[in-house]
Order: C-alpha cells, then structure tokens, then sequence
C-alpha cells in the first residue's frame, strides 16, 4: 500500500513539472545552464520603462532553449512598438508638442500613434495633401497649358519713306514705296500658372509671332491673368513676409521662377505678369517686327481666344518634382490652382483649391472637420492638419499605383537628395527614408514612407509644433526614422 503512495506521487510530482515547464516569463535576462544546455539569450534591452525586467537570479533553473515557445520571443512589431513608445515618453518631457503616426502598409494595421489626432501645423508636409489631391483628380500626365492666341486682321500696307538716296542723285524720287504687313489687333498670352515657363519659351512665342509674316504689330502684347483671383499673396500667409523663393507673388504669367529673383536682394520681381510681356515685346522687337511703345496691358477678363499661335505645355509630374524634392512654394501654389480652376472658366480662388483637396481627404477616410486647408504649399498660418490625417493620404497613395508611383518618385531620398540630402547620411534609413519636410519658425515636420527590416513598407507622419530650433524637430524625426527602418 505505501509503496502505491510513493509511485502516486511521483507521477503527480512529473506531471507538475512538466506543466511547470510550459510557464515561461516573456522577458528574462541570459542565463546558462549546466554543462551540454544551450544558452538562452532572449532580448531584454527595449523592454518598457513602465515593466519591470525579473532580476538575475542563479538558482532560477531554465528550461532548455529548444523548449521555450517562439511566440514569447519579441517580435518585430514589439521591439519597434518599444522604441517608439520611448521616443514618446522622450517627447513627453519636450517643451515642444509632437505628432506621432506609422502605419503598417504591407500589412494594413496600424502601428503605433502618439497624439495622432491632435491637430497641429504642418509646415510644408501640406504639400503631400496638394500633391496626392492633385495626382487623384487631375493624373501625372495633365498638362499646364500657357496659350498665346492673336485677333485682328493682317494688312497689307504701303508706305510712303523718304529716299535717303536723293541727296546723292537729285533725279531720283524724293520718296520710296515701302511695302509692310501690320497685324492690325493684339497679341494674347494666357497664363495658366505654369512655373516651368522659361525664358527659351518666351523666345519660341516671339518666333511664332515672327512667322505669322509680319513686319509690325498696330495694337498690344497682353497678358490675360484671368485664370485665378488677384491675390498675390496666398491665404494667411504673413503680412510681413517679404516676396522671395520662399514667398513667392502669385500670378498665372510667370517665367524663370529662379531667375526672376534679384541676385542682390533675393526678393522676387514685383507683379511677374508685367515683367512677362514686358521681355515678350522686347523678343518680339528683337526679331524686326515693330511694338509700339507701352504696348503692354494685364487684364483679369477673358481675352479673345480665336486663333491660337503657341502653346507651351508641362506635365504634372514635371512640376511636382521639383515641388517635392525641393519643396518648392511656387511649384505647390501652382499645382494648388490647377486643383481650383477645376470647373471654373476663371477666378479660382484658393477656397476653390481648398475644396478639391478637401474631396479627396474625404475619400482617404479624413473627416473634414478635423482639417484646414488654407493654401497648397503649407506656408500658411492656417492650415492644421493631425499626423494621422496625412498618414490616411499616404495610405490612400499606397492603395492607388497611379498616385502612389509619381508621388514616392517625387519624394526626397534620404541622404540622398531634395530637402533631406544632408540627414539620415547612415544607418537603415539612408537611401531608404522618402519623405516630405517641413520647416517654419516653430514649426518642422517629416512624413512619408520607409521600408522596415522586415520587409514592410510603412507610411508615417511626426510633426513637432512650438519648437524654436529646427535642428530640434530634425534630430527627434531622423531618430524615429531610424527606429522605424531596422
């Protein structure tokens, strides 16, 4: 009978064991155990702040390597879920705000948000909503069409000129017979804020002025700026802002965006509509056709547009290079337009522009009400947006091989090029991390895309609002772009 006790609780005592084997703590620091057992090395050193990490203790007997469940092993979403919540906890003690957000794009989940709804600044992150927006509605391959047509008719002149031969041969006849053609109307340039127009354009609409046949032109070289409002300023932009390639006038006629700024002041030529017509008449002239004297007039009606002479087009795609790469505020504003002129014949204005990008905020799941959109370029003091809002536009991107393709094409590469050239030079985010900036006084974000070392793309948006260095923001973004692509 004591003999059947004892063999009782020896199987009792087994079966605890064994079932005690299968409780193994998620986090424990490496141990070894005795001679012919693997180490056991599970990675405790992105473990929370807030959890507690068991001490070493010697006596503790582990199990062998081969029996502890893979699932207690960190995975990749857990190491950097614990990072970023310790650049969180970082941005906690800040005496600035942040906006933190990352999707998981391959795997559709979201990864890790830190007041991702809060509303903040965006700086110029703005543009990926202009951009995106624009990409959706209008496609890559829409045109920038910059029109020159003409009115009137061509005649057919002759004109008495003195013979300046007479004072050699009193027998010749004190006059000449000249034969001209005078194009008896105007010239018309319609602007169509391109601001890829260029000073070898301006030329090429002379020489087509030059083979219409004619030796002088009796009326104007006009320049129609119907096409949007006469605000030279966008909305909310500062008062004191002085125009320069940062602040740049508005206009649908403008040519040699960088080289329409003075070298000495680096201020942009007031009114670029004027300057435009202005050298146009000076090529004309330049070719022998005769321009009356203040010839030039800007008008903000429709002009006459029944035959066409030239045409100078652009592609989308052209002009959001530069608009992203270089985040280039003109090019923004230009494409922001473009968005507002949508169903209108003129006088867009950017509350037009504002209404489109706000149509397909509402398609990428963004409620309205939870965004302002005041210009393309994010210069102004108006516009909020939330990191969780811009990543939802790059999420919509992703899902849309039409926008997505141009749009992570025009993105800075860091280390690379555009605007993030200089930062993120090493480590797993060089060459890897493409992605917008912004930059204001107070004001520096980063949002785009990176790939993980797992494979994944994710789509993310930081924005630091209230800090007074941008070396600040810059620092704190490159850090989490780090984090995000080991």
């Amino acid at each position: 009978m004591t003999k059947h006790i004892f063999s009782l609780l020896f199987v009792v005592a087994s079966a605890f064991t064994a079932q005690a084997q299968d409780v193994i703590p998620q986090r424990y620091p490496v141990e070894k155990q005795s001679q012919g057992v693997e180490e056991i090395r599970v990675r405790t050193e992105y473990a929370l702040m807030y959890d507690s990490v068991p001490e070493s203790d010697d006596s503790l007997i582990l199990p062998p390597a081969d029996s502890i469940p893979e699932a207690h092993a960190l995975s990749w979403s857990d190491i950097v879920k614990e990072r970023l919540a310790a650049m969180a906890r970082e941005a906690d003690q800040a005496n600035f705000n942040t906006g933190l957000c990352v999707y998981d794009l391959t795997g559709d989940s979201l990864l890790f948000t830190y007041n991702h709804n809060k509303v903040m600044r965006p700086a110029s992150t703005q543009k990926i909503l202009t951009a995106v927006s624009a990409l959706d509605l209008l496609g890559k391959n829409y045109f920038f069409k910059t029109r020159t047509y003409y009115d009137g008719t061509i005649q057919q002149v002759q004109q008495k000129i003195p013979n300046p031969s007479k004072e050699i041969d009193s027998t010749l006849p004190d006059s000449i017979l000249f034969s001209k053609r005078v194009l008896r109307g105007n010239i018309y340039v319609v602007g169509d804020f391109d601001p890829l127009v260029s000073y070898s354009d301006l030329k090429d609409i002379a020489r087509a002025v030059r083979e219409l046949g004619i030796d002088s032109i009796d009326g104007r070289i006009v320049g129609d700026v119907s096409m949007k409002d006469t605000d030279q300023l966008g909305n909310g932009w500062c008062w004191d802002d002085v125009p320069s390639r940062l602040i740049p006038y508005l206009s649908p006629l403008i040519f040699n965006h960088e080289q329409s700024i003075t070298s000495s002041s680096s201020n942009c030529i007031p009114h670029p509509e004027e300057y435009f017509v202005q050298i146009l008449a000076s090529e004309i002239r330049a070719l022998g056709i005769g321009v009356r004297p203040f010839a030039t007039e800007i008008t903000s009606s429709p002009c006459p547009r029944t035959r066409l002479l030239h045409t100078i087009t652009n592609t989308l795609e052209s002009v959001l290079e530069r608009m992203m790469k270089r985040s280039d505020n003109l090019h923004a504003e230009a494409v922001f337009y473009q968005l507002a002129k949508r169903g209108k014949s003129a006088g867009a204005t950017w509350k037009d522009g504002a209404k489109q990008v706000e149509s397909v905020l509402t398609k990428a799941g963004v409620s309205t009400s939870d965004v302002k959109v005041a210009d393309g370029s994010g210069v102004s003091l108006y516009n909020y947006v939330s990191a969780w809002s811009e990543v939802k536009m790059l999420r919509y991107a992703y899902r849309n091989k039409q926008i997505f393709t141009p749009l992570y094409e025009s993105m800075p590469i860091a280390g690379v090029d555009g605007t993030i050239s200089d930062r993120m030079r090493s480590g797993a985010a060089y060459q890897n991390v493409h992605a917008k900036t912004g930059t204001v006084t107070g004001v520096s974000s980063l949002s785009g895309y990176v790939r993980a070392s797992n494979g994944n793309l994710l789509a993310f948006a930081i924005i630091n609002n209230g800090n007074l260095r941008t070396a600040t923001g810059h620092n704190f973004q490159d850090r989490v772009c780090q984090i995000l692509a080991k």
